[in-house]
């Protein structure tokens, strides 16, 4: 997250579509969705642009701490609110390189998935279709 602010919370509640409304709405902002959201972000609003970063921060410093523990060579950000701007996966990926620590982490590639918010669902019908094959 940024500065000193401390969270004792899951990335979900901090990163996700209801966690960064709340944080911005907590801040004066007066929307009410992440479609709101989005749309303050574009209109260049201060609160919303500092809510999608905080957001976007969250989830790279995640990447970064699990392609340290991992060596994960990929990570796909999927999911409705990573379209909340169009700049969210630079975002992430940013975050993501100032807070590895190590060269193998930093080579890790973010990319944004390119099957938008089903992408979840596909990956745990591909994974239960796997099972029953088994």
């Amino acid at each position: 997250i940024e500065g000193n602010e401390v969270v004792a919370s899951t990335l979900e509640a901090v990163a996700a579509g209801p966690g960064t409304v709340a944080w911005a709405r907590a801040q004066g902002w007066a929307g009410e969705t992440g479609l709101d959201l989005a749309a303050s972000w574009a209109a260049g609003d201060e609160i919303a642009v500092r809510a999608v970063r905080r957001s976007a921060t969250a989830v790279g410093q995640a990447i970064a701490a699990a392609a340290t523990l991992c060596d994960l060579e990929a990570v796909a950000i999927a999911g409705g609110f990573a379209h909340v701007a169009p700049d969210y996966v630079d975002q992430v990926r940013t975050a993501a390189q100032a807070a590895s620590l190590h060269a193998y982490a930093r080579r890790c590639r973010i990319v944004g998935s390119g099957l938008d918010g089903d992408g979840p669902l596909l990956g745990a019908a591909a994974l239960a279709l796997r099972d029953l094959r088994d």
